[in-house]
């Protein structure tokens, strides 16, 4: 029998990696930071895709409000350092009592990927230890 232990400082995250569906939920802790953040994501995705090398680019929170009549309505809300993290988690703290932070994850390749993926001598030049240029051996 598996005992699992619930942290208090911690709250949970459904994801959606590059719009796909369901979300993927998982939790995380609420002192967390922009960069620690997306380091949670990059090892969720890499756990459920493990040939995937994306890494996330960009978060944005689907942030709540509501107008004038009490109608809540979701905008995206763009993560782009530790003060918006920290905002995310007081508007979520301040609009919801129950169900999950969404978050929206982009992933992109690594620049390397992208070049191998159209110059696949690449790979040889670096290995041969001369970037950009091959070596001759004698």
């Amino acid at each position: 029998m598996e005992i699992f232990f619930f942290n208090p400082n911690t709250k949970l995250v459904a994801v959606y990696y590059n719009g796909g569906k369901p979300p993927h939920l998982f939790r995380i802790d609420t002192d967390v930071t922009l960069f620690g953040l997306k380091g949670q994501l990059d090892q969720t995705n890499c756990q459920l895709n493990y040939r995937d090398t994306q890494r996330v680019d960009s978060l944005k929170y689907r942030r709540p409000s509501t107008d004038s009549v009490g109608n809540v309505r979701f905008n995206r809300m763009k993560l782009l350092n530790d003060e918006n993290v920290r905002a995310m988690f007081s508007i979520f703290g301040h609009y919801s009592t129950r169900g999950p932070i969404e978050l929206d994850a982009s992933l992109v390749s690594y620049v390397d990927q992208i070049q191998k993926k159209f110059d696949p001598a690449q790979e040889l030049r670096r290995d041969q230890g001369a970037p950009g240029r091959t070596t001759r051996r004698h």
